[in-house]
């Protein structure tokens, strides 16, 4: 009668009394916050399960789909000759996965990267990387482009050749910082960063999510890259930059670094939650302390 479904637990008995002793799973301090999840589909599931462990009600909706590039004549070439590099520089787990997809498919392996060093962008670029087997020489204290960028400028950059796989469409910013510290640098595109075709189904396009947002139905949106806030923002078409912000008005908006927030800030929305390290660990833990402090509650996650 009172449509109890599995899974679900009886307590009978004195315990009962114990209820809010051992509540854990509402008193966690994401608990029924709705977070929308602007991602790569394949590239979510970190976020969620994090969020979702917090108590969290996600919704993930990608605004970004990751294609391979039409030709990969540009990185043949380089691969042809990438012992002539000094440093080989990843800016992002996927330019380290489409890499070695073509190193692989042209007879290769991580022996042809002998003598090259490695830098990448990140901590998380570094754990893919070390899934081939290699260590990066050199992670940035901070987590950007720029922050790499100004890193192997301190390593020595004259003379020296730098290979920088990446997307088809970035900033160019750390290609040119290296350039004038006087390395002769390839940029080679090595995958396509797209607005992925959605469905306008009711229930799943982007008609649908704009319904939810101005509805209150979101209490969070995440955003990981720049990508995702730019392709958010042309997905829910607003008419200008106040349409955007009655749309999103009571969302918390999270960043997770200065470059994303930027480009939130430029689309006329205040970012709320910003890491001081840009991870997603660290990312969740600032959305934990937002909502705790919000609610005048304390740092911990009881029950875990």
């Amino acid at each position: 009668e009172a449509d109890i479904r599995p899974p679900a637990l009886v307590v009978v008995g004195e315990v009962v009394s114990l209820r809010d002793t051992i509540n854990w799973f509402e008193k966690r301090p994401l608990f029924r916050k709705k977070v929308l999840v602007t991602r790569t589909r394949e590239q979510a599931s970190e976020l969620v399960h994090r969020l979702e462990e917090l108590g969290a009600e996600c919704r993930e909706y990608a605004t970004i789909a990751i294609l391979p590039m039409e030709s990969y004549a540009e990185l043949d070439r380089e691969l042809a000759r990438i012992d002539r590099f000094d440093w080989l520089v990843f800016t992002s787990i996927n330019a380290v996965k489409y890499f070695f997809a073509r190193l692989f498919e042209q007879g290769l392996d991580a022996r042809a990267l002998s003598g090259v060093k490695i830098a990448v962008v990140g901590r998380t670029t570094g754990e893919v990387l070390a899934g081939y087997g290699l260590r990066a020489d050199l992670v940035p204290q901070e987590f950007t482009g720029d922050g790499l960028a100004e890193a192997l400028v301190r390593e020595g950059m004259d003379g020296k050749k730098i290979l920088i796989p990446r997307a088809l469409k970035a900033r160019e910013s750390l290609p040119e910082t290296v350039r004038a510290a006087g390395a002769e640098v390839a940029v080679v595109p090595v995958y396509r960063n797209v607005v992925p075709v959605d469905s306008d189904e009711e229930n799943t396009g982007p008609a649908a999510l704009r319904r939810e947002l101005e509805e209150g139905d979101i209490d969070v949106v995440t955003f990981t890259s720049s990508s995702t806030v730019t392709n958010f923002v042309q997905m829910l078409a607003p008419a200008d930059q106040d349409d955007l912000r009655r749309i999103m008005a009571g969302v918390t908006v999270v960043a997770i670094g200065p470059l994303t927030a930027r480009t939130v800030e430029k689309n006329g929305l205040t970012v709320d939650v910003q890491p001081a390290d840009y991870t997603i660990p660290k990312m969740v833990d600032s959305i934990v302390a937002h909502f705790l402090a919000e609610g005048g509650g304390e740092p911990g996650i009881p029950g875990f």
